[in-house]
């Protein structure tokens, strides 16, 4: 029987090969769902970083981008993946729009009294933009010991002495430090406070949509170093040690991280003058604000500061033969000058210093004006023996 008059059957023959369709064959909206569902399938799985192979089959482990505990999958021997895990980037969204940030520099205007009292009422908003700073944020536990002595002054007899007691102050503190990480010397704001924010990972055409973004200029990891040796000289000076003969400070479970936190730049004019003003655009409190001093003031602090330095030691020099007839005399007479020596560096300084106020909560330590107890705490403890 010839071949071509055989019966057909739905079966293929022994001999034959399966036909195969052409790529033009085929419904187009099957080939569309097929394509449609593929690029789904490839956008929805994670990335893996191949290259890594296990330690006791040799076999080749596909890790899940962010995973550090994963699984053989040959053997199902655990596997821990450590090294440098990189630096996350975050950010903080603004919550507060460009009216509210407008009413927190009013109400600025109108605190306290060491700024010119005609701001509430001559100020004019003239410029109110939205930016995104870059922040590195450094958290870590520290642990260890710091080792030295506390002073003690005990009176025996008619004379005075020091008495050293050894002391051991164990550390165990946690630390969360930020800074900026561009050069924010126009703009003040060292630090912020990201206690209680809600902080999600970066996407950077959102915040492109919202505002400005300013990029970083330093390294995380050099932004980090410095936030390490700061906190770690700020922990062995609060232990309590008055002279430290040997401190042992360890930085554990260390994580930095990049944040773009939102600022709301404000320029306002007064009396010819131009100032800036930035407004945390999360709750919407004073980051940093420059404004012209109270004149009146600056006068009057240091007048009064030196007025009320004479009288206390016109004071004394009236009752002097009483005083040094105690037996505490030149203790005394030495704890008094120091009082009215700070008090008098106060006024001078607010009379010096006063012409430009710097107030708000992303200042530095050294940044802010120290007040009037600070002060005399300062030359107390400078001019102590």
């Amino acid at each position: 029987m010839d071949a071509s008059n055989a019966p057909q059957t739905g079966k293929p023959s022994a001999g034959a090969e399966p036909r195969r369709a052409s790529p033009g064959q085929g419904s187009s909206k099957a080939v569309a769902t097929g394509a449609r569902g593929t690029a789904e399938l490839a956008g929805s799985q994670p990335k893996l970083l191949a290259g890594l192979s296990c330690a006791s089959c040799a076999g080749t482990i596909d890790v899940q981008e962010g995973l550090t505990n994963v699984v053989c999958r040959y053997c199902g021997t655990p596997v821990a993946v450590v090294g440098e895990r990189g630096v996350m980037r975050l950010m903080v969204l603004d919550r507060v729009d460009r009216s509210g940030a407008g009413l927190a520099v009013r109400r600025w205007f109108a605190k306290g009294i060491r700024k010119a009292p005609a701001l509430r009422r001559e100020a004019q908003l003239d410029e109110a933009f939205l930016a995104f700073f870059p922040f590195v944020r450094a958290r870590f536990d520290v642990v260890g010991w710091v080792l030295g002595f506390k002073e003690h002054r005990r009176k025996r007899g008619n004379r005075w002495v020091t008495e050293r007691e050894p002391v051991e102050v164990q550390v165990e503190r946690s630390a969360d430090q930020t800074m900026a990480s561009g050069d924010m010397a126009e703009f003040g704001v060292r630090r912020i406070n990201l206690a209680g924010d809600e902080v999600a990972p970066l996407d950077d055409e959102r915040l492109r949509a919202r505002g400005m973004v300013f990029r970083p200029q330093r390294t995380p990891a050099e932004v980090g170093e410095e936030l390490t040796r700061a906190a770690l000289q700020q922990i062995e000076s609060s232990g309590g040690v008055d002279h430290v003969t040997f401190s042992w400070l360890v930085v554990i479970r260390k994580r930095i991280a990049i944040v773009y936190y939102p600022l709301w730049v404000i320029r306002y004019s007064f009396r010819g003058q131009t100032y800036q003003a930035l407004v945390d655009a999360e709750d919407g409190s004073l980051a940093y604000g420059k404004a012209p001093g109270n004149h009146l003031f600056r006068a009057l602090s240091l007048v009064g500061a030196c007025a009320g330095a004479c009288f206390v030691g016109t004071s004394l020099l009236q009752h002097l033969d009483v005083l040094l007839r105690s037996d505490d005399s030149f203790m005394a007479l030495g704890a008094v000058g120091i009082v009215l020596a700070g008090f008098v560096a106060w006024g001078y300084r607010q009379f010096r210093r006063g012409g430009v106020v710097e107030e708000g909560t992303g200042l530095a330590d050294e940044s802010a004006e120290p007040s009037l107890a600070k002060s005399i705490q300062g030359f107390m403890k400078e001019f102590s023996p």
